[in-house]
C-alpha cells in the first residue's frame, strides 16, 4: 500500500499537476482548488486503474497507490498516508469526463475513494497507506441515503446548493435536487 504518484487540482478542468510531495490541512491539499468537506482527496488504485486500462492521473486521482484492496475499505475507515489522517467518506461517482475514457459498468465503485483530512501536515511519494483503528460513522454512497444521513443530523442548509457542497455531490445534481429535498424532507423530519 505504497503512494506511487501524486497529483494537485489547481484549476478546474485544468490538466493535473504532477508532484513528489504536498502539504494538506483540514480544508483539503494546499495549492489545489477547494472542494466540499468530504471530497478534499481521492484515492485511487494503481491495479484497478491498469486493470482498466487507463494511465495514472486519467481518473483526475491526488492519490495513487499500489494496492487493489482500497475499495474494500468501509466508509468512516481512518486511513494514514505519511503525515496524513484521512477519514474516508465515499466513492468516487463516475462524472461524465471519466466515461469518455471507460463504460460505466467498468468502472462504478472502482474510481476512487473520497476522503477528508484530519489534520495538517505533507505526503509524499513513497509513503504508506496504514489502517488506523480509529473509526466514523459511515456516511452512505447513494445520494438519497446520503442526503437523509445528512438532514437526520440536524445540518439543514439554506439552499440546495449549500446542501450538495456539503455532502460532496458534483453539480450534475442540482436540476435534481428539489425534487429529491420534495421526496425526503417529510421522511427526514420522522
Amino acid at each position: 500500500m505504497t503512494v506511487t504518484n501524486l497529483y494537485i487540482k489547481r484549476k478546474h478542468g485544468a490538466a493535473l499537476e504532477e508532484v513528489t510531495t504536498f502539504a494538506f490541512d483540514k480544508d483539503g491539499i494546499s495549492g489545489g482548488i477547494g472542494c466540499a468537506p468530504f471530497r478534499q482527496v481521492l484515492i485511487a488504485s494503481r491495479p484497478v486503474l491498469m486493470d482498466c486500462g487507463l494511465k495514472p492521473g486519467d481518473l483526475r486521482e491526488n492519490i495513487l497507490i499500489e494496492d487493489d484492496g482500497l475499495y474494500d475499505l468501509p466508509s468512516g475507515t481512518v486511513v494514514k498516508i505519511g503525515q496524513a489522517l484521512i477519514r474516508l467518506t465515499f466513492h468516487c461517482e463516475p462524472c461524465r469526463k471519466i466515461l469518455k475514457l471507460i463504460a460505466f459498468d467498468r468502472i462504478v465503485h472502482r474510481r476512487g475513494v473520497f476522503g477528508c483530512f484530519l489534520n495538517a501536515g505533507a505526503i509524499s511519494l513513497g509513503d504508506k497507506l496504514v489502517v488506523t483503528e480509529q473509526t466514523f460513522e459511515p456516511i452512505p454512497y447513494a445520494v438519497k441515503e446520503r442526503i437523509q444521513w445528512f438532514l437526520s443530523k440536524g445540518n439543514a442548509p439554506e439552499a440546495a446548493g449549500q446542501l450538495m457542497e456539503a455532502i460532496g455531490l458534483p453539480s450534475s445534481y442540482a436540476r435534481a435536487m428539489p425534487r429529491l429535498l420534495e421526496k425526503l424532507l417529510p421522511a427526514a423530519r420522522l
